[in-house]
Parts: structure tokens; sequence; C-alpha cells
């Protein structure tokens, strides 16, 4: 697995969720919990857990590309895309059993569902 292609499906993924959340329609609320205070600024600590897990997402993209031995864009938009029903599916059971907000999974879903598609076809272009 080229570290190049998993860096910048990292950095991309890192980019993509905080430009998707400075924009959603649903606003803070929706990114909170509901005793938790909505905060103007990620601390350190979690950009540094954010780029982890955008590492980790890339990384097991990039295998699952390599294991398959699809490449390009396409192929990876194309698995990215049907890897997001692992957290869809997360998502659908925070909503039914944790009570969090329909608002809020569905707003973490579409965060899941850009990222995914973008990891796989950046993976796909530099693998």
């Amino acid at each position: 697995m080229p570290a190049l292609a998993i860096s910048a499906a990292t950095v991309a993924a890192l980019v993509i969720s905080f430009a998707f959340y400075a924009i959603a329609p649903a606003g803070p609320a929706a990114r909170t919990g509901p005793t938790e205070p909505a905060a103007d600024r990620p601390a350190a600590w979690q950009i540094a857990v954010e780029l982890l897990r955008g590492a980790v997402t890339a990384a097991l993209v990039a295998g699952l590309l390599r294991a398959a031995g699809w490449n390009g864009p396409a192929a990876g938009a194309l698995l990215g895309l049907v890897l997001w029903a692992l957290p869809l599916v997360l998502l659908t059971g925070s909503v039914v059993w944790e009570r969090v907000p329909v608002r809020s999974a569905v707003l973490h879903a579409g965060d899941w569902l850009i990222k995914l598609i973008a990891i796989g076809a950046i993976v796909g272009v530099l693998a």
C-alpha cells in the first residue's frame, strides 16, 4: 500500500469532514449530544483522532482494492460507496438503541458517504 495514497486520502478525509460540518445545514445542534455544548473548534486530540481514523480507513480501502485487484478512481469510489453500508448500519443502531437523534445520525452518515467515496477514489488513483 503506497504511503502517498494513504496520506493523501487521510488529509482529504480530514478536510472533507471539516468542510462538511462547517457548512452542514443541520448546524451545531445536530453535531452534539443532548447535554454536550457545541464547540467552536475541535481540540488538538480530536484532530489527531480524526487523522488516525482517516489513516486506518484509507489503509483498509487500499488493502481491499489491492486484494480485489482493482484500481482506478471509479473502482475506488464504488468500493467506498459499498463500504458506506457499515457506518450506515452502525448509525442506525445508535438511533434505535442509544437514542441518538436521527438528524445527527443523518449528518454523520452524509459525512461518511462523501469521505468514503473520496478516499476510495484517491486511493484508487494513487495506489
